[in-house]
């Protein structure tokens, strides 16, 4: 019974999703306005990310959970990036949750050359 009753108090913050296995803590940087991009099936539209502050901007399509886009702004955002075991075929095998918004950032004030200043 003891070791029963130890057993499920080492799984119980795996199970309530206080330990998430494979995730990582990430900065990403979103353009002020969503592109043309492909979905699994159809066009749809997706945010303009980069990872590093003077990388290339990529469409990203998958939802962040926790942030609320806002066209016209450059953000910088702290997310956990949570990989998903045997997702969905048309489904991402992450999932984004958003940690901190770091920076919300005017696009007119600061747009130089395609870069953004922070």
């Amino acid at each position: 019974m003891r070791k029963t009753l130890l057993l499920v108090l080492c799984m119980l913050p795996l199970g309530c999703g206080l330990i998430e296995p494979d995730s990582e803590v990430l900065t990403l940087f979103v353009g002020p306005e969503r592109v043309e991009c492909m979905g699994f099936m159809f066009p749809t539209t997706c945010l303009q990310v980069r990872f590093q502050p003077e990388g290339d901007w990529e469409a990203f399509g998958d939802p962040i959970e926790g942030f609320n886009f806002e066209p016209g702004f450059f953000y910088e955002l702290r997310v956990k990036r949570v990989s998903i075991t045997d997702p969905p075929a048309d489904a991402s095998s992450y999932r984004w949750i958003l940690l901190e918004l770091i920076n919300k950032i005017v696009a007119q004030a600061y747009a130089l050359d395609s870069r953004i200043v922070i």
